[in-house]
């Protein structure tokens, strides 16, 4: 089952409302798939200018980039819907870690569904990709984060992401290969360049502000769900799988019960499994115990 499939099996579209954030070229919900909305920081036009030349498009390019119906602004999603909301479902694919302040971001999400609509989150699991050297995102920095109300990447932020940046291989370490540093540009020199020029403009550069394993992202979606910092529960966390480099999270609205019961939502993962590095043979185990539950 590829990745796309498996968001619609979470998000059931037929016959439903919904809108998907940050679509660019590759919708996850096609608009034949049932009444979705594209939603973007900028109208189309504005997207393509800005992403003109960006190596991630693949060969449409620019043109290749859907309509965006929704332009989301500082008033967040449910503002930007207006009449059209709330939804039965949000999807957004490799966002989250680019979000600043992902508690007010989840709850604007919030904002923006029915009780008992659900919020599809496909996450980067920085095992396996170019944040593998950062250090996982706490709740306290997320916290931190929402309390000061952050609308742009910090300095210490924009100096990670470009500090720690390394070409990774993700099917060795799946093998349990050791993993080298291969600095994607400068490395710690050039971070810090970055980083000065940011603090002295007060500019802002796209980042990724957090990063995940599977394993830290329910430590810390329990602990914000008991705090009462988000209205939902965890309808499913579904790990990285073997030889992927994503995992899945599906949270449903519910502003019934307590905080308390709705973090007991949030599946215990085993930190061996899903937070450390794999091990040699690993992959060939784990697979094996995907191909059992399938059966």
């Amino acid at each position: 089952m590829d990745r796309r499939q498996r968001v619609l099996n979470l998000v059931v579209p037929h016959g439903r409302t919904g809108v998907e954030i940050g679509p660019l070229t590759h919708p996850i919900v096609l608009k034949s798939e049932g009444d979705v909305l594209y939603a973007d920081h900028l109208p189309t036009e504005e997207l393509r200018r800005q992403y003109s030349g960006h190596p991630t498009l693949g060969p449409a390019g620019i043109d290749g980039i859907v309509p965006v119906d929704v332009v989301l602004g500082e008033g967040g999603l449910a503002e930007a819907l207006g009449a059209r909301g709330p939804v039965d479902y949000i999807v957004a694919s490799h966002v989250v870690e680019h979000v600043p302040d992902p508690i007010r971001w989840l709850r604007d999400a919030g904002d923006a569904l029915r009780e008992g609509g659900v919020f599809c989150l496909v996450v980067p699991d920085k095992r396996f990709t170019f944040d593998h050297f950062r250090t996982p995102t706490s709740t306290g920095e997320l916290v931190a984060a929402s309390l000061a109300g952050l609308r742009k990447p910090p300095v210490a932020i924009v100096y990670e992401h470009f500090a720690r940046a390394t070409l990774v291989d993700a099917g060795a370490i799946w093998q349990g290969r050791p993993v080298r540093a291969k600095p994607v540009s400068g490395g710690p020199v050039e971070a810090f360049g970055i980083a000065s020029g940011i603090a002295a403009t007060g500019a802002s550069v796209d980042v990724h502000c957090t990063v995940f394993t599977p394993c830290s992202f329910a430590t810390v979606l329990a602990e914000l769900i008991g705090l009462d910092l988000l209205p939902f529960e965890c309808a499913a966390l579904e790990p990285t799988r073997p030889r992927e480099d994503e995992f899945f999270v599906l949270l449903r609205k519910r502003t019934d019960g307590t905080a308390a019961q709705r973090a007991a939502s949030v599946p215990r993962l085993d930190p061996d499994r899903h937070h450390a590095l794999p091990r040699p043979g690993w992959a060939a185990r784990l697979a094996g115990r995907w191909r059992r539950a399938l059966t």
